[in-house]
């Protein structure tokens, strides 16, 4: 009797070791996609609840996000990959969390990979780079990213 209790105890603190260890999936954004580009607000509030699942509780957040709006004129895409880029040569503290979201996500990807051209080795380390988008753009934007160092996430638009 006093084996299968000794057992029994053991297997219970062994689930309890292994259940503290897993990490946590970030929660999935309550908002819906909106489904049309031309919902700026509706967009920008489904990008907000996304980043809020990727920020760790209790950890202070320094997110920088970019945002597309749907059906943008090239000058707004050209100043955001200026914007970025210069974000990105003066450097990052570490612990940010750099966003990149947009209706079109083959357009962002596309500013994403403008933005990060020029490479600068470990200038991102201990940062994430999060990018809300379709799969087919995802590969993309971890090839333009990875050289700079930080940790790439990848969420998908659904």
């Amino acid at each position: 009797m006093r084996r299968r209790v000794l057992a029994f105890a053991s297997l219970l603190c062994a689930v309890f070791v292994l259940a503290a260890c897993e990490k946590e999936a970030p929660v999935v954004a309550a908002t819906a996609k909106p489904s049309s580009v031309s919902d700026t607000a509706g967009w920008k509030k489904y990008v907000t609840e996304i980043v809020k699942s990727y920020i760790p509780a209790g950890k202070n957040a320094r997110p920088y996000v970019t945002f597309a709006e749907g059906n943008q004129d090239a000058d707004k895409t050209v100043r955001q990959v200026e914007n970025t880029r210069n974000f990105l040569i003066r450097g990052v503290a570490e612990g940010t969390l750099l966003v990149f979201a947009a209706p079109d996500s083959a357009l962002m990807a596309s500013i994403v990979e403008q933005a990060f051209a020029e490479p600068k080795a470990d200038k991102l380390k201990g940062s994430k780079v999060l990018f809300i988008g379709n799969a087919t753009d995802q590969e993309r934007v971890r090839a333009a990213v990875t050289p700079w160092g930080p940790e790439f996430v990848f969420h998908e638009m659904q």
